[in-house]
């Protein structure tokens, strides 16, 4: 008995199982519940391929579903009536307009990966001038993994257009009415509209996930993340509403 007791105690105990790696589907489910300890695991294990092309694929489906269903040419017929065009030379141009919005259109989902890309490295490079750590793939995979409100309101959005027969590019631009953008005439008052339609439940959602996920990787405090990622995007919202602006100004002239 002594020697089977000594023998039990020399025996090593059994290896812990190793920890389980959570797949894409629970890192977004995680973003969603638990975004704190999610960053931290995407900081450490960053992943790209599947988040994008999980985007794609959700983005090209509601882009084929879509599109067909958009009046491009009663869109721009209406911008460019306003601008004083007549006869062949309006049709002329809500014909070229229309065929041009339409094939940017259904290349928005790879656009989209591009403007994420961009998103990333321009973050990276804040983040860094400001002492943070990180390299351009956990700033790309932590992009993305910020970005699943988006994914989610574009789902949403495009179950209710589907309900309808026909759309214009108008109603694309806030179908969900999460921003107050809809009590705005976007023709009258373009960068009131714009500027209401940057401040979306999704948008200040995913401004949220970015801070958190920036904060995780670069090791700046959360204090600092929300500074820097705050002051870039109020930045893009300055821009985007200079462009409605000057779009205004054009039409008008």
């Amino acid at each position: 008995m002594t020697g089977s007791s000594l023998d039990d105690s020399m025996t090593p105990p059994p290896a812990p199982a190793a920890a389980q790696k959570p797949n894409t589907f629970q890192r977004i489910a995680g973003v969603v519940m638990s975004p704190a300890s999610t960053f931290e695991d995407i900081a450490r294990r960053p992943d790209i391929r599947l988040p994008l092309i999980l985007f794609v694929a959700i983005g090209a489906v509601s882009t084929y579903l879509i599109i067909p269903r958009v009046d491009f040419a009663a869109t721009y017929r209406e911008a460019f009536e306003s601008s004083n065009m007549k006869g062949e030379q309006l049709e002329k141009s809500v014909r070229m307009a229309a065929a041009v919005g339409k094939t940017f259109a259904y290349f928005g989902p790879v656009l989209q990966i591009i403007i994420f890309a961009i998103i990333a490295g321009v973050l990276l490079i804040a983040f860094r001038l400001f002492g943070g750590e990180g390299d351009f793939k956990q700033a790309f995979s932590a992009t993305l993994y910020a970005s699943v409100p988006l994914l989610i309101k574009g789902v949403l959005a495009a179950v209710v257009i589907l309900t309808r027969k026909t759309i214009t590019l108008n109603d694309l631009a806030n179908p969900l009415r999460s921003n107050l953008a809809f009590a705005v005439d976007m023709k009258t008052n373009p960068m009131f509209f714009s500027l209401l339609g940057s401040l979306d439940i999704f948008t200040i959602w995913t401004i949220v996930l970015m801070i958190i996920g920036f904060a995780a990787l670069s090791r700046l405090s959360r204090a600092k993340s929300a500074a820097i990622v705050i002051s870039l995007w109020l930045m893009a919202v300055l821009f985007k509403v200079g462009g409605a602006a000057i779009g205004a100004a054009r039409t008008r002239a």
